[in-house]
């Protein structure tokens, strides 16, 4: 840059013009050190754009409108250009506080001081509006994503086939050479009859030896014949296993092909329904009285059943098919927490729970989905047992034994608490410590095996502690990202009986 950032930020005047532009303005302090910079000011147009009030964002990051689908190379040089030159322009895709996603096109200038240091970043946001065609573009993109993906692990499969076909064929040939020296060794016990009957032409006096030789030799022979019929039983038994095994490999694939068309089925019929229930719920919330949030609350534990338990079958079923391949990449914690705080929040205050998310702008090395999925299902299954008290999510650094930087997130609850041999046992699937009866209020238990199989396939370790009558703690391990943010600790309650 062209004047230095001043060392202590002044005070910011605002312009009355800013709130009279078209385009979201959005002013911050200078500091480009991580964690960045803050947000000082927004003009009207930007709470038109992104429905956040100014006192909803003031003294935050810029990143609080980031969504997962966020480009975060672009994001990184932002500061980058910042920082060698006077000018920034990138157009990214971002995130409404009612959680919609938008393409904007951003320009970034210093504002300059008096003493010809920057004192602040001045940015103008512009919305960039997609024709349907980048719509359509977009989803035969995703769509080509996911055919190729199938096409990946059908080609896996077929090669695990080729393998056992091709060790059954080792072992056929292993037969047919034993079988090809059973027949050479035949051939040298006829040899050695043709002598000997020519020994008994040639030595006719000695025509009882040479009959006691032939006995000998033909006892021989029958022994090689029974040998023999021994070898062809082995073969045939090894067709007839290279027949069953060729038909069980044809089941497999026909079960695999099956379970992929209903899952491809399932994930679009039953998703739409359950997103169109929330976005009612959602409207509802707005429109009902103090006397029906009671009545709402219920509506909106059902609705959570009902996706977690969707999502639960969805998830086992990609599972069980290999169809569940994560993308690991930086992953931010802050916007993932907002997420689930938002998500959760109304749910809890509704039961009269407290739900209370401490901030973190750690990145972790994680698939962005499947963990979000993790923290949704541990949140979840938190206040489906808790009836007084609160929930607490939260993270802290830890090392493991080589030294290795993690990021462990915990969920703590003051439920009724889990007795220690029943520790284990939480996470099998259809399993309910409290639920004797499978009543459906409580789900089907797929919660927790989900968690253990996601983090499972995500190479991510899972914690528990409880506390009977007290309560518990889930927690997730996850590894840092190379290039991470420093971590805000804080310290959880600790229990010390």
């Amino acid at each position: 840059m062209s004047a230095g950032c001043a060392g202590q930020a002044k005070p910011l005047i605002v312009q009355p013009i800013w709130d009279r532009l078209d385009h979201a303005v959005i002013v911050t302090d200078c500091d480009l050190t991580a964690p960045g910079p803050t947000i000082r000011y927004v003009n009207r147009a930007f709470t038109r754009l992104t429905g956040y009030r100014a006192d909803e964002v003031i003294g935050r990051s810029p990143r609080l409108l980031q969504s997962p689908r966020t480009d975060r190379t672009v994001v990184a040089t932002i500061g980058r250009d910042l920082r060698e030159s006077d000018f920034c322009r990138v157009t990214l895709t971002n995130r409404r506080k009612d959680g919609t996603e938008y393409l904007c096109t951003l320009i970034i200038t210093p504002l300059i001081g008096p003493t010809g240091e920057t004192e602040h970043f001045i940015c103008v946001a512009e919305q960039l509006k997609e024709d349907s065609s980048h719509a359509i573009l977009r989803r035969d993109s995703a769509e080509l994503e996911q055919a190729q993906t199938l096409s990946e692990d059908l080609e896996k499969r077929l090669d695990e086939a080729n393998d056992l076909i091709g060790r059954q064929q080792s072992e056929l040939a292993a037969l047919a050479e034993r079988h090809r020296v059973a027949y050479v060794r035949l051939e040298a016990v006829q040899e050695r009859l043709a002598l000997r009957e020519s020994a008994l032409d040639r030595y006719s006096r000695d025509i009882d030896r040479s009959d006691s030789e032939l006995h000998a030799s033909m006892e021989e022979l029958r022994a090689m014949d029974e040998e023999l019929r021994i070898t062809l039983e082995q073969m045939e038994e090894a067709n007839l296993h290279l027949a069953r095994s060729n038909e069980e490999l044809r089941c497999l694939r026909a079960a695999d092909a099956d379970k992929l068309q209903l899952l491809a089925s399932a994930s679009h019929d039953l998703r739409q329904p359950v997103m169109s229930m929330g976005l009612f719920l959602d409207v509802l919330r707005h429109r009902l009285g103090e006397a029906e949030r009671p009545l709402l609350g219920g509506l909106l534990a059902a609705h959570v059943s009902i996706r977690t338990l969707l999502d639960g079958m969805l998830d086992s079923a990609r599972l069980d098919a290999g169809a569940l391949n994560p993308m690991i990449e930086p992953v931010p914690m802050a916007v993932m927490l907002d997420v689930i705080h938002s998500e959760f929040m109304l749910q809890a205050e509704m039961r009269g729970l407290r739900f209370r998310v401490k901030p973190c702008a750690a990145t972790v090395s994680s698939d962005a989905q499947l963990l979000e999925r993790i923290l949704r299902n541990l949140v979840a299954n938190a206040l489906k047992y808790t009836t007084t008290g609160g929930i607490l999510l939260g993270c802290r650094q830890c090392r493991d034994a080589e030294g290795g930087r993690h990021l462990r997130i915990e969920v703590w609850d003051t439920g009724p608490g889990i007795v220690e041999y029943n520790l284990s046992a939480i996470f099998e699937e259809f399993r309910q410590l409290d639920n004797r009866d499978r009543g459906q209020s409580r789900g089907v238990g797929l919660g927790l095996a989900i968690v253990a199989r996601l983090a499972r396939q995500l190479k991510h370790l899972i914690g528990v502690r409880s506390w009977p009558g007290r309560g518990s703690v889930f927690s997730v391990t996850v590894p840092l990202a190379p290039k991470h943010s420093p971590v805000d600790e804080w310290s959880l309650p600790r229990r010390t009986d």
